[in-house]
């Protein structure tokens, strides 16, 4: 009995699922990444504290300087904010993930009643808490130029 062509058959039949099961897994962290920032969208403070960990710390580099906000204190700003429609649009993620931890790196564009206010690129590390991915961490860099 030749045991090659069935053991060959089955490493081409898993290889060629990888790709689905990868696409599966990037789809998986990016939903608390879309839902945040589609809670961001509208204003909704609960929406946006329900994908990330209770007391989450956001770092931000700006113009060379280190700045660190509470998330209490973001979500309250965007949720308090009354100068016409606010957006943030990340595209082109790149998604890493092992085992339960992920990291997702996206250019973005903030805009105010559309039109582009500042651009740059966000980083979110994720972690596979009790059973679902979670923000548990959310850097990013600002700027007004060269914005798309």
């Amino acid at each position: 009995m030749n045991l090659c062509k069935p053991a060959f058959a089955t490493v081409v039949m898993l290889c060629s699922l990888a790709p689905c099961y990868a696409a599966d897994q990037n789809a998986q962290v990016m939903q608390p990444v879309h839902q945040f920032f589609d809670a961001l969208g509208r204003q909704d403070k609960s929406g946006m504290l329900a994908v990330v960990v209770q007391n989450l710390e956001i770092t931000s580099v700006h113009e060379g300087e280190l700045r660190r906000l509470d998330i209490n204190k973001l979500t309250d700003a965007i949720a308090a904010h009354r100068g016409g429609p606010i957006a943030e649009h990340i595209y082109r993620p790149l998604v890493h993930i092992d085992h339960d931890l992920a990291v997702v790196w996206a250019p973005y564009t903030f805009t105010i009643s559309g039109q582009v206010d500042h651009c740059g690129t966000d980083v979110l590390t994720l972690g596979k808490l009790d059973g679902r991915w979670t923000i548990i961490g959310l850097s990013d860099n600002e700027r007004k130029e060269h914005c798309q």
